[in-house]
């Protein structure tokens, strides 16, 4: 994914920028894994009898969503500007 320059290098915020989109990235690209995974675990549950795995696994891609909607709003906080549909369209 190019993330491409969100602000200016010379920006007082850069780096802090910086290392929230490396958080960002890393936990998005989990979150993309750990959906495939509930997906997949979710074959064998039912409305009335989930599996384990499956839940265990939807409680991971939760908490990992979160966690991203905070680095968003940090970067946003910041004054910088960022498209999440971005993170979609292109993938991890």
């Amino acid at each position: 994914m190019d993330w491409g320059p969100l602000l200016d290098s010379r920006h007082p915020s850069y780096p802090m920028v910086r290392e929230i989109v490396a958080d960002l990235r890393r936990d998005f690209s989990c979150w993309c894994e750990k959906v495939r995974e509930f997906e997949l675990a979710s074959v064998n549950s039912t409305a009335g009898a989930p599996s384990e795995a499956a839940q265990e696994l939807e409680a991971q891609v939760r908490a990992l969503a979160v966690d991203i909607e905070c680095y968003v709003a940090e970067i946003n906080y910041l004054g910088v500007a960022f498209d999440v549909q971005q993170l979609f369209e292109e993938g991890p």
